[in-house]
């Protein structure tokens, strides 16, 4: 059991804390065979052999979903994708997590995993509010609701997915990510902020994450 660090412990109890998830919470997000939800190279060859790519090797998902974008559209892309991972469940570790009170929730992850585990909890603490960009910002009651921001977008829950999954997507949406990355400074930087389910190889947020990050590995 790894002690939590008595800074963090403070930070949970009071509710201060900011949560970053990663797609290493897939781990505790399993499919109607108990499996885990895929990793990006499983789903890049996923991909690849739904729609009969000659790349099938490639482990790269943005190229993989690039091509099939290219080749069959915007939408089957979104439609594959929705359907598998629409009916992921989180575990009771997850649940467990997400039965804490949080001050804000970030996340890369596109699927329905986060709301889906407060609708599984019996009492939850907060009602999530799902937000995928600065322009659908709303008002939210900080004593009983909890902001999900999706930095990637989201497949489920706005009428506006605009996930990044593809190369394009990195650039084209980079000014909606950064915005949103400005509403963290402005609203949330006094604020300890806890990453969960991140390689520490990721460049993304080794520049991001700065002083006030405290880490976590990814099982819960």
């Amino acid at each position: 059991m790894i002690e939590i660090p008595l800074g963090l412990r403070h930070s949970l109890e009071t509710g201060e804390c900011v949560l970053f998830l990663g797609a290493g919470i897939g781990w505790h997000l399993l499919d109607p065979n108990g499996a885990p939800a895929p990793v990006a190279s499983s789903l890049a060859q996923e991909l690849a052999k739904q729609f009969s790519l000659d790349s099938q090797n490639t482990t790269d998902l943005a190229k993989v979903a690039a091509v099939v974008e290219l080749r069959k559209g915007r939408a089957e892309l979104e439609n594959f994708l929705r359907k598998r991972l629409g009916n992921l469940e989180p575990d009771a570790n997850l649940q467990w997590l997400l039965s804490l009170r949080w001050r804000a929730i970030f996340t890369t992850n596109f699927d329905y995993g986060i709301q889906r585990a407060y609708e599984l909890i019996a009492n939850p603490v907060q009602r999530p509010v799902t937000i995928t960009a600065t322009a659908e910002m709303v008002s939210y009651d900080a004593r009983f609701e909890v902001p999900i921001y999706h930095l990637h977008g989201a497949l489920f829950g706005s009428t506006k997915p605009q996930i990044v999954i593809t190369e394009t997507d990195y650039a084209k949406f980079s000014e909606h990510r950064r915005m949103l990355f400005e509403l963290l400074k402005k609203d949330f930087a006094t604020s300890t902020i806890l990453y969960i389910g991140y390689s520490n190889q990721d460049p993304n947020w080794n520049r991001k994450s700065g002083k006030h990050g405290i880490y976590c590995r990814t099982q819960l």
